[in-house]
């Protein structure tokens, strides 16, 4: 007898597990690729499998997962002679990415808080220190984005975003003698990218591996 109950219970299907951040300037050229992101390459010409590709950085550890997330409001129809809408329409979209990132160090509070520059001064007798400053920036930096997870089987999943910048978050710095390790939590809000002709993949596109060995 066949099985009534159709469902498709694989790794490709069944997803969980910790994903991967990396950012690029938004002079970076827009990824449309996995290999554009990482080396898929097991034997590349320099470097390791699963490096970052020039000019990708990885964001590190996180806590908390990485959320992706769309929503969308909408605007609903109705007519005298009907007791309930008879339509509806989308009237904005909006998707943005979240996570804590777990490694405290100036690089990951620069993107966080829209940081300075960081500067390395040698003059202290001491050693050398780094300098990085916080203040009222009036505009966000732009950037690339890409989320990756790797399936049980070794394939890779990619969530390309074509333009990110920092959405508004609240976040603190608690220096205590117990409790939960320091994390800075961040939010990327993905903005349309007006270049896409398709209005559908405006926001960002996803790379699934599903043959091969990477």
């Amino acid at each position: 007898m066949p099985d009534f109950h159709r469902t498709n219970v694989d790794d490709r299907s069944f997803i969980r597990g910790a994903a991967r951040l990396l950012i690029a300037p938004i002079t970076q050229a827009k990824p449309t690729k996995i290999g554009d992101v990482i080396e898929l390459d097991d034997t590349p010409a320099t470097g390791a499998q699963y490096d970052a590709k020039t000019g990708w950085i990885d964001l590190g550890a996180t806590k908390t997962g990485v959320q992706i997330t769309l929503n969308n409001a909408e605007e609903t129809f109705d007519v005298d002679q009907v007791l309930g809408d008879i339509s509806s329409q989308p009237t904005s979209w909006e998707c943005s990415v979240g996570t804590q990132l777990a490694e405290m160090t100036p690089e990951k509070m620069q993107i966080a808080w829209e940081g300075s520059a960081i500067t390395l001064d040698a003059t202290p007798t001491t050693g050398s220190e780094q300098e990085i400053g916080f203040g009222s920036p009036t505009s966000y930096t732009q950037r690339r984005l890409a989320v990756l997870f790797q399936r049980p089987n070794g394939l890779v999943r990619a969530y390309l975003f074509h333009k990110v910048q920092r959405q508004p978050q609240e976040s603190s710095v608690t220096h205590a003698k117990t409790g939960e390790q320091i994390s800075i939590p961040i939010r990327f809000r993905a903005l349309q990218d007006t270049s896409v002709t398709d209005i559908q993949k405006r926001f960002f596109i996803v790379r699934d591996q599903d043959t091969g060995t990477p």
